[in-house]
Parts: structure tokens; sequence; C-alpha cells
């Protein structure tokens, strides 16, 4: 976190020293790139605890969902949570999601196939299943839904 403040504050301070002088369109034409870039370093450097970096999540769904066709019933069948870097949770929910109708919903499957965490949430409903997702998943499962996939 101290990396994320001590790069945005340096890079802020610098460009109003900067722009102080200029006219109100170089400031503008200046500030834009400025606050992207500012989100850009808030995004990339925000720690994660057991989740890869925000670039590494995003690249991961963006795959997920483009290897749609690839997915198997096995990627979410045999998928079990666990704190993982290398894209497996995208895949389980393009999975779960093109195999939604096959997801038996008589409380006997949980979401992530995890026991000990979901189980108070078993899979009984598919118009609740985007609620039980973690943040990153929901949005892969309104995608998918946004565009018929």
């Amino acid at each position: 976190m101290p990396l994320v403040f001590i790069l945005n504050a340096a890079l802020i301070i610098s460009v109003i020293h900067l722009i102080r002088k200029l006219s109100p369109l170089w400031c503008a034409l200046i500030l834009v790139p400025t606050i992207l870039l500012s989100m850009w370093n808030t995004i990339l450097f925000y720690p994660q605890e057991f989740s890869p970096s925000i670039p590494k999540q995003i690249k991961y769904s963006v795959a997920a969902i483009l290897h749609y066709d690839d997915v198997t019933p096995a990627d979410w069948e045999g998928y079990t949570y666990h704190p993982s870097r290398t894209g497996e949770s995208e895949k389980y929910v393009v999975a779960l999601y093109k195999y939604k109708r096959q997801v038996p919903l008589d409380g006997t499957t949980y979401f992530y196939n995890d026991t000990d965490y979901h189980k108070d949430h078993p899979i009984r409903s598919l118009s609740d299943t985007p609620s039980e997702l973690e943040p990153h998943h929901q949005f892969i499962w309104w995608l998918l839904q946004t565009f018929e996939k």
C-alpha cells in the first residue's frame, strides 16, 4: 500500500508543479493522462492477499472467456477451491456458466465445490448464482450473460 500512495503522490505533486503556469487547455491535456496513469498505478500495485495481482486476474478472466468453447464439464466438476494464481477459478466460473443447466439444484453441489467455506451456500438456484460468486467472478458471469455466450 505505501508504494501506491508514494507513486501517486509523487505523480500528482510533480504534475501540479508542472501545470501551474500553463493555459487551461494544456492543463486538461496533461491532467487526463495523469489521472489514467494514477489509476493504472493503483490497479497494478494494489496488494492482493490470496489472489494474483489485478492485471493477472483480468488476464485470466479474458483468457477464460475467450476459451469458452474449450471449457468442459470437468472444469467445474473437478475444481476445488484453493488460492490459485493460475486462472483456474476463472475457468471454473466460465464452465459453471456454460454448463449451468447440468448443475444439480438439489443442494448437493456447492459453489467452488468447497464444502468448508461455502457449506451454508449450496447451489439451489441459477438466479442466485452470481451473488454467491467472488466479485470479479460476478463480473465474468455478467459479461457472459450480457453477451449471451
